[in-house]
């Protein structure tokens, strides 16, 4: 519902989800006070590190894999949890 003489974004108009969202990692970090280049550097770090962790945790978890992998097919048996079992 728009006000008489109002355009576009109204003060009463509701956020969608994402830009709720958006707008309160702004908040919360502080991004809110930054110049536009500083935000840009910051988000460009974090999606650095996030990027990093996540390469660094599928290939652990690959690793670990094929070593259970390799160790089940050089024992010949089929290597069955516990919780499977029960």
């Amino acid at each position: 519902m728009h006000m008489a003489g109002t355009k576009g974004r109204g003060g009463g108009e509701e956020m969608s989800w994402i830009g709720r969202k958006l707008f309160l990692y702004n908040v919360t970090i502080g991004l809110y006070a930054m110049d536009w280049w500083e935000r840009y550097l910051f988000n460009s770090i974090v999606l650095m590190l996030l990027w990093f962790f996540c390469y660094n945790t599928t290939k652990s978890m690959w690793q670990a894999f094929d070593i259970h992998l390799k160790s089940s097919v050089e024992l010949g048996t089929s290597n069955y949890s516990m919780v499977a079992l029960s």
